[in-house]
């Protein structure tokens, strides 16, 4: 499974363009008064202008070479600053093999850089920049139904990684550990990792593989689309 494509809602297109185009340096494909979409490596991201009093909170991960984490977190330092829990600006994820760091967006929206040991290609530099984003490897789904949404992404063989039991009040990480990509199925309120920010059922869209997309409202209803 890879997450081909995302479509995140924000309220203010303009500032948002500007973190992660202007400051960050990803790549512009499209730009209108009401969205604009960058690549990130192999896949895309879409933000889409909402009304403000629609709630949302987003997380996603970006994937990075294997051997360039330190690199990284040196160019996040300068660029946006780390967020930190109990004064570590890092963590060691032993069931991905990974390392990973965290820093906000001007929308409170959590973005990780995480660098699978395994899974994730090496590039042969001396610095991080944007341009050698992998793919997506995280992007989250809030709802507070989450066994119906789990057997719904269940009949297309979307299954948490290593056979793991659904949990009702954690993060499930659902995808295959060899593809390098997960869904991360959560209940709302619960605190994302190195940050006081509560998870909210939000309305996104994710496309995974060029062929199905899951698209999910603002209520946490899920509908399911083959493309």
């Amino acid at each position: 499974m890879k997450i081909t494509k995302v479509k995140l809602y924000v309220h203010d297109v303009q500032k948002m363009e500007q973190f992660y185009v202007d400051l960050l340096g990803f790549a512009l494909l499209e730009r209108t008064a009401d969205h604009f979409t960058i690549a990130v490596g192999e896949s895309r991201i879409t933000f889409e202008k909402i009304y403000s009093y629609i709630p949302k909170q987003y997380h996603f991960a970006l994937n990075i070479p294997s051997n360039l984490f330190q690199q990284a977190k040196i160019w996040a330092k300068e660029h946006v600053g780390l967020l930190d829990s109990e004064g570590q600006d890092e963590v060691y994820f032993e069931f991905l093999k990974a390392y990973s760091c965290y820093f906000y967006d001007p929308e409170g929206n959590i973005v990780e850089f995480i660098a699978r040991q395994e899974i994730n290609s090496k590039h042969d530099a001396a610095y991080f920049s944007t341009e050698q984003v992998l793919h997506i490897g995280e992007i989250n789904l809030t709802t507070d139904d989450i066994l119906a949404i789990a057997e719904q992404l269940k009949k297309y063989a979307i299954k948490p990684i290593a056979n793991k039991k659904i949990q009702l009040d954690g993060l499930n990480f659902l995808g295959n550990y060899e593809d390098g990509a997960n869904i991360l199925l959560g209940p709302s309120e619960r605190l994302w990792y190195f940050s006081d920010k509560k998870a909210v059922i939000s309305p996104i869209c994710i496309e995974l593989d060029e062929a199905l997309q899951l698209n999910m409202d603002e209520k946490g209803q899920l509908t399911l689309v083959q493309l």
